[in-house]
């Protein structure tokens, strides 16, 4: 049984949540990007009240954040998702609690759209969403490269229950 707290993330967080991020980098399957940003990059792409951390004896081992997909009128309470955990503390459920976590603050906020956008390789990633009631909308073919790998991406949303 895990024993974390979920915090808000901060900018003290913020070297854990590159090395988490550069993990998935590394991975080579997970994400697009070929380098972590700077705090200052990630903090105006990130929601500051949707972003959270998941401590376990004081360190950081994963984190959500919503980001906004559009910033036209009517869109605000579309979101996308970003979900990493610390490969050494993957497979022992931090997902589904991160998951809801992020999921129950977002319906509080007033976010009715939570979309992701994920590799169809990254098998695990699917599942968790799905079990979470997102719906695959479809998959983009070759809609990226990746280091001049033509890539797919998988389009998942979950419509909020209560709003």
């Amino acid at each position: 049984m895990l024993q974390i707290e979920i915090q808000h993330l901060e900018q003290r967080h913020y070297p854990d949540i590159a090395r988490i991020y550069q993990q998935a980098i590394d991975a080579g399957n997970i994400t697009l990007a070929t380098k972590t940003s700077t705090w200052e990059e990630w903090d105006k792409d990130h929601l500051p009240a949707m972003r959270f951390v998941a401590i376990e004896n004081n360190a950081v081992i994963g984190w959500v954040a919503l980001s906004p997909v559009l910033q036209r009128t009517g869109y605000q309470g579309v979101t996308e998702l970003s979900i990493y955990i610390d490969q050494h503390h993957q497979g022992k459920g931090l997902g589904k609690i991160l998951m809801q976590h992020i999921i129950d603050r977002s319906e509080k906020a007033s976010i009715w759209t939570i979309m992701s956008f994920i590799f169809p390789e990254n098998e695990k990633s699917i599942a968790l969403h799905l079990k979470f009631g997102f719906r695959l909308l479809g998959t983009q073919h070759q809609v990226a490269q990746l280091k001049g790998v033509w890539m797919d991406n998988c389009i998942l949303e979950r419509r909020s229950t209560l709003i």
